[in-house]
């Protein structure tokens, strides 16, 4: 079995790597410079130097190509999915550098200054997964995350440390796929679903309306037996 094969296989193995096999020095520069991203795309160009995998072990975890993670780099805390596993390997030992390539989520903090209006029916636990791709070292991993799709998330009875998306974003073109428009919306109003935003149902239309829509409170509604709402009273 190769290593490939082995679902227990830990790159680098706690190994030093260096790249004195290398024909090119810019792999080697590049490596001391944790410039990993570089590193990539110029290993890239040298199939022969890279393994790819599908999942790897680290501190006793499987990950999986697809599965999102909480990353640490430079101190900075991210939420990515991981896009590949590959490995640089020397051309005449065993020697190997892992890299995880990702893509980055981001929030709606991240989101351009034009949806500042849809900002408020995103959600505080929304992510939107982007195009920025980067290459990292395997220690930069802390642990798996859980990213739902939005009905999944509003099934999931344990909410804390749980994420969901409906959308990827592109940074570049400040588009979001689908549209925000394309969202399946709530209420006479007709805006996308927020599961942090407060509701209360229709009787009539069998909707969830947003309080303040209505112009109620949380307090107002707590003891509302049945209700009905205003646009289905205006009928």
């Amino acid at each position: 079995m190769s290593a490939q094969d082995d679902p227990d296989y830990e790159p680098g193995n706690g190994r030093k790597f260096t790249f004195k096999e290398f024909s090119q020095d810019a792999l080697e520069q590049l490596a001391i410079a944790k410039n990993f991203d570089k590193l990539y795309k110029l290993a890239e160009k040298a199939p022969q130097h890279t393994l790819t995998y599908e999942k790897l072990k680290f501190n006793d975890e499987i990950y999986k190509t697809g599965e999102s993670i909480l990353i640490n780099v430079k101190n900075f805390e991210f939420i990515a999915t991981i896009k590949k596993i590959i490995s640089i390997k020397s051309q005449k030992n065993d020697q190997e550098l892992p890299l995880v390539i990702i893509n980055l989520y981001c929030n709606k903090d991240k989101i351009a200054s034009q949806y500042q209006e849809q900002k408020e029916y995103m959600g505080m636990s929304e992510l939107f997964l982007t195009e920025e791709e980067h290459a990292i070292l395997v220690d930069a991993i802390q642990s798996k995350v859980l990213v739902l799709s939005y009905e999944d998330y509003e099934q999931y009875e344990f909410k804390d440390a749980v994420y969901f998306t409906r959308a990827f974003y592109n940074t570049k073109s400040e588009e979001f796929l689908p549209e925000v428009s394309k969202w399946p919306k709530v209420c006479y109003c007709k805006k996308p679903q927020n599961p942090d935003l407060p509701y209360v149902f229709c009787d009539m239309c069998n909707q969830w309306i947003h309080l303040k829509c209505e112009g109620l409170t949380e307090e107002q509604v707590q003891n509302i037996e049945s209700f009905i709402c205003t646009y289905c009273k205006g009928k």
